[in-house]
């Protein structure tokens, strides 16, 4: 068996065989050129995200102008507005506050077209799915 100091003789003639000069030139270039990868990586980033910047600010101009109302029709004024029809009172057990937050949620949706709320149901989660129960099943067996 070897011991340390015997190891240190058979190990110094290849440390003695290494040129260290060589070696801080691989090491620093290399550092050197993953750097400059970096920064040309950085500007090419950059460019697309300007390039998308541009282009998602000209789609949304063109959006906005076709989206801008022509001159509003004027409607008679010989007829006054009918209030639309009182909805039916709720299901028992729905707070009312709640009916109308959903009513204001599909008139926003529908564009603030009239409409009457006829039904609110409560819909119940619906079950795991069968592979989901199965891999529940499995990871939870005991081992």
């Amino acid at each position: 068996m070897m011991h340390g100091a015997e190891l240190l003789n058979i190990a110094a003639p290849v440390a003695a065989k290494i040129d260290w000069a060589q070696t801080a030139t691989v090491v620093i270039s290399g550092i050197v050129i993953v750097m400059l990868v970096l920064v040309v990586l950085i500007f090419i980033f950059k460019g697309f995200g300007a390039i998308m910047s541009k282009t998602g600010k000209s789609s949304k101009a063109k959006n906005k102008s076709a989206k801008a109302p022509a001159a509003p029709a004027k409607k008679p004024a010989a007829s006054p507005a009918k209030a639309p029809a009182p909805a039916a009172p709720a299901a028992s057990g729905i707070d009312p506050a709640v009916v109308a937050a959903i009513s204001a949620a599909v008139s926003a949706y529908e564009g603030g077209a009239p409409f009457t709320v006829r039904a609110i149901r409560v819909k119940k989660p619906a079950g795991r799915n069968p592979w989901a129960a199965a891999a529940a099943a499995e990871n939870a067996r005991p081992f």
